[in-house]
């Protein structure tokens, strides 16, 4: 039998809370695998999304005694993205990041301008990934360190959910990594916004 104390209730309301967030992302996937997934795509400063998520971000890092960066262009141009969406992703990139850096490290998030798309770059000086799960790490439930993850919380579908929404845009997401102990960076590309060209063509007098 185990015994009623408080470290028990509070294991119990972990695994519940690891749970409901599982399943809530398993639906979220079941949507986005099928193409039904909601997106909404609107004009947005990916500048503007980014600050203000390592605003919301910022108190959980120093918790865990790690450095959080911000490394922004000047003028970056925008994007047409579903705002809360990509925000999904990038909260899920911030939150592995977090997950797999040990107190002392550092996270830095880069936004980088080309012509016709923005590179958000997301990179931790973690624990790293070996070159023969980087392929895999994608796939749903695909674990690196099972049990690692699994004690702080993972679903081992968030990046999954991320690649279906990245890709919605018509984007890419990839991860790069040089192994053990050398960190990991995560990769989201996003095409610039470029409103359609408005042609007004006036008739000629007496049509």
């Amino acid at each position: 039998m185990v015994a009623p104390d408080e470290q028990t209730f509070t294991l119990i309301r972990h695994e519940a809370a690891r749970l409901q967030r599982l399943t809530e992302e398993l639906a979220l996937l079941s949507r986005a695998e099928a193409g039904e997934l909601p997106i909404t795509p609107r004009p947005c400063c990916p500048a503007d999304l980014l600050e203000e998520l390592i605003v919301r971000f910022q108190p959980q890092f120093s918790a865990c005694e790690v450095d959080l960066q911000l490394y922004l262009p000047p003028a970056p141009p925008q994007v047409s993205v579903d705002q809360d969406r990509i925000s999904q992703v990038v909260i899920n990139l911030l939150a592995n990041a977090l997950r797999y850096t040990p107190a002392g490290g550092r996270v830095q998030v880069r936004l980088t301008s080309f012509d016709d798309y923005v590179q958000i770059a997301v990179r931790d000086s973690g624990i790293g990934i070996e070159s023969r799960h980087l392929s895999h790490i994608f796939e749903r439930f695909y674990r690196v360190d099972k049990s690692r993850a699994r004690a702080s919380g993972g679903t081992g579908i968030g990046l999954t959910i991320a690649r279906h929404i990245v890709y919605g845009h018509g984007g890419e997401i990839w991860a790069e990594s040089e192994g053990l102990g050398k960190g990991s960076s995560f990769y989201v590309t996003l095409p610039v916004y470029k409103p359609a060209l408005q042609i007004v063509v006036e008739q000629a007098a007496g049509e």
